[in-house]
C-alpha cells in the first residue's frame, strides 16, 4: 500500500488480500454501565460507499483486509487496527491524516438510513464497551471477536437451514 508502506518487519499491506473479515463498530445505544450496547457488524467493502469520507474508508479497508495477519472470517474493531497501525512508520491516525471514527460515524448513518447492509449484534458488557474504546485492552476484545463471531457463525447456520433452528 503506497500510503503506508512497509513496517518494521519489511510486511507490505496487500489490500483485499482477505475480503471476507468483518469490521465491528460499536453501537452506542448503551446506557451508563453499557448494558445493551451492540456492535455493528459490516463487510469490508461497506468503506468505499460513497457516504464514507475518503480516503479514511480506504485506507480502513487496506488494513483491514490486506493485513499480513488477517483471516478470513475474523471480526476486527477500530481499536484493533489502531493497535495493527502502530507497526507502520506513520503509526497514528493523525500522522496518516485519517479520521477513522468519521468513517465509522459514516458507516453507522449509512446503515441507519439503509443505505448499507449490516448486522447488529447486542449484548455487550461494560468492560466490553471499553475495550472497543481502548486500543490496550486487547485481552478483551479477541474474547469479545471471539464470542460475536460465534453468533455469526450460528446466525448464518439458521440462515442457510431455516429448520434447523
Amino acid at each position: 500500500m503506497g500510503q503506508l508502506g512497509a513496517n518494521a518487519h519489511g510486511e507490505v499491506l496487500e489490500a483485499g488480500r482477505v475480503p471476507d473479515c468483518y469490521l465491528g463498530l460499536l453501537l452506542e445505544d448503551a446506557d451508563h454501565d453499557g448494558q445493551g450496547a451492540g456492535v455493528l457488524v459490516v463487510a469490508p467493502a461497506v468503506l468505499f460507499h460513497p457516504c464514507v469520507p475518503q480516503p479514511g474508508g480506504t485506507v480502513l479497508y487496506e488494513l483491514l483486509t490486506g493485513h499480513p495477519d488477517r483471516t478470513p472470517g475474523q471480526l476486527v474493531f477500530l481499536a484493533d487496527l489502531t493497535v495493527e497501525l502502530r507497526a507502520w512508520p506513520a503509526d497514528t491516525w493523525s500522522k496518516v491524516g485519517i479520521d477513522p471514527q468519521a468513517a465509522a460515524r459514516a458507516v453507522l448513518a449509512g446503515w441507519q438510513r439503509g443505505d448499507l447492509l449490516g448486522r447488529p449484534l447486542a449484548g455487550l458488557t461494560g468492560e466490553e464497551v471499553l475495550a472497543l474504546a481502548r486500543p490496550a485492552m486487547t485481552y478483551v476484545r479477541a474474547q469479545l471477536g471471539e464470542r460475536l463471531q460465534r453468533q455469526l457463525v450460528r446466525a448464518d447456520r439458521r440462515r442457510r437451514h431455516p429448520a434447523s433452528g
